[in-house]
C-alpha cells in the first residue's frame, strides 16, 4: 500500500525501474512475479539477449546475457501510462556493445503486465537495428 490506497501498476513498475537504476537488484527482482515472462523484441542470434526469458532465474539469465555483452551508458524512461491494466514506458537508451565498441541510442517502449503488486511480464519493443548495427 502507498499511503492509504492499493498500489497501481505504475507504482510497481516504478518502483522497478527506481530499484533497478539504484543498483538494487534484489529490490528489484522481488517485484517480479516467480513465474515472470520476460521479452525482448529481437532477433535472436544477433542480439545476445534477444528472446523470451522465463521465471525469476530466467531474468536473470537475460540481464547476465545483457552485461557480458554491453555496457549501459544511460536508460531514461521518459513516460509511463497505465491503461486496462498494462503500464506503458516510454523511454531511450545508449549502450556500448563490448566487442565492437560501437554504441547505439535507440528509442523503446516496455508493455508491462501486473498483479498482486508484481510483474507478471515485461515485454520490450525497441529499435532492434539499431542495436543490431553496434554488433556489425
Amino acid at each position: 500500500m502507498i499511503g492509504e490506497r492499493e498500489m497501481t501498476g505504475k507504482d510497481i513498475v516504478g518502483g522497478f525501474f527506481a530499484a533497478f537504476g539504484a543498483g538494487d537488484m534484489d529490490k528489484a527482482m522481488g517485484l517480479l512475479k516467480e513465474d515472470v515472462r520476460w521479452t525482448f523484441h529481437a532477433p535472436e542470434g544477433t542480439i545476445p539477449w534477444a528472446g523470451t526469458f522465463n521465471g525469476r532465474e530466467g531474468v536473470g539469465k537475460f540481464f547476465e546475457l545483457f552485461l557480458a555483452a554491453a555496457d549501459p551508458v544511460e536508460m531514461a524512461p521518459a513516460g509511463m501510462w497505465e491503461e486496462d491494466g498494462i503500464v506503458f514506458v516510454q523511454g531511450s537508451e545508449t549502450t556500448r556493445v563490448k566487442s565492437t565498441g560501437k554504441q547505439y541510442t535507440a528509442q523503446w517502449v516496455h508493455m508491462v503486465a501486473t498483479a498482486d503488486g508484481q510483474v507478471v511480464s515485461l515485454d520490450e519493443h525497441i529499435d532492434s537495428a539499431a542495436v543490431a548495427a553496434a554488433f556489425g
